[in-house]
């Protein structure tokens, strides 16, 4: 079964008028020094709110555009897929995304266990703390398939009783916690 270990951080902007510019240069750092290139992103602008995710060729610029035209934006994700893949959701090797939401802001950074040499999530947090505000942070190992419902259900919207339910986590690295 495939693992992916997420980093699920409930934010917000320490500035917002240069939170997407700092999203960007993170992501495109991951290019640098993982050596790959995304295959897709997403977004939701005030100009460019499509549904679900576009080719990096195609919409790269345009975000970049949106950025810097200091455009309201909501969510920016970046996507590392396969040739070949069925839906994003469920097949991508390694995903980016930020959400800035009146309620529910977050970050999410997840990558297939060992896709990259090791998932150095102590560093990553210090790198996103220099632009967002962490208020609750987790890192898992979870089954590909559960990710996403693990992540909503158990720290961005915890009903009562949601982590008692068996989401399939596999390990805890790092516990959530405020003040990280």
């Amino acid at each position: 079964m495939r693992e992916m270990v997420s980093l699920f951080a409930l934010v917000s902007p320490v500035q917002q008028d240069t939170v997407w510019e700092s999203w960007l240069r993170f992501c495109l750092s991951w290019e640098e020094r993982y050596y790959f290139a995304f295959t897709h992103l997403s977004c939701i602008t005030a100009s460019l709110h499509p549904d679900g995710i576009r080719t990096r060729s195609r919409y790269l610029k345009k975000i970049q555009a949106s950025v810097s035209q200091k455009e309201e934006i909501e969510h920016i994700g970046f996507y590392l897929l396969p040739p070949k893949f069925y839906q994003a959701v469920f097949d991508f090797q390694i995903y980016l995304g930020l959400s800035l939401k009146e309620q529910h802001s977050c970050c999410e950074i997840t990558v297939e266990n060992h896709l990259l040499k090791e998932f150095q999530y102590q560093e990553i947090l210090q790198t996103i703390k220099e632009f967002l505000y962490l208020e609750k942070v987790e890192v898992n190992l979870l089954p590909f398939n559960q990710t996403f419902n693990y992540n909503f259900n158990c720290i961005l919207s915890p009903a009562p009783g949601a982590s008692e339910r068996d989401y399939g986590l596999i390990r805890r690295l790092y516990p959530a916690g405020t003040g990280c």
